[in-house]
């Protein structure tokens, strides 16, 4: 299991301006690296670690890059997917949340907000 993770922060969308938060954040908790640790009734962590938040920084710009190379083939799935009337809006949501990612993950030399990796194993 792979999560985005960092010190617990609650995300939630409280006006028409945090579409980020609803479209991309759902579920309004990006929780800590540690919270799986104490949910192993049925399953057990075998090992975890934390990866570097620059390494998803890098990702998530890559992503970006590649969206942009590739706007001409891009546009008809984000117009069947959307809609005609809403798939320039939603590409530029989707540059914006790459550009948020890669700011946010970046931050702090990538030790605010980390890639925590669960292995399990079933009890």
């Amino acid at each position: 299991m792979e999560g985005l993770m960092q010190v617990p922060y609650d995300v939630t969308d409280i006006n028409e301006d945090d579409w980020i938060i609803r479209y991309f954040f759902t579920g309004g908790t990006m929780p800590s690296a540690n919270l799986l640790l104490y949910f192993q009734d049925d399953v057990s962590v075998v090992n975890h670690w934390l990866v570097n938040g620059k390494h998803y920084a890098k990702t998530s710009e890559e992503w970006l890059k590649r969206m942009d190379r590739s706007l001409a083939s891009i546009k008809p799935i984000m117009e069947s997917t959307y809609g005609k009337d809403q798939a320039v809006k939603w590409t530029v949501y989707w540059r914006t949340f790459f550009i948020a990612v890669a700011e946010l993950f970046g931050y702090n030399n990538g030790e605010e907000c980390m890639v925590a990796v669960f292995l399990f194993k079933k009890k």
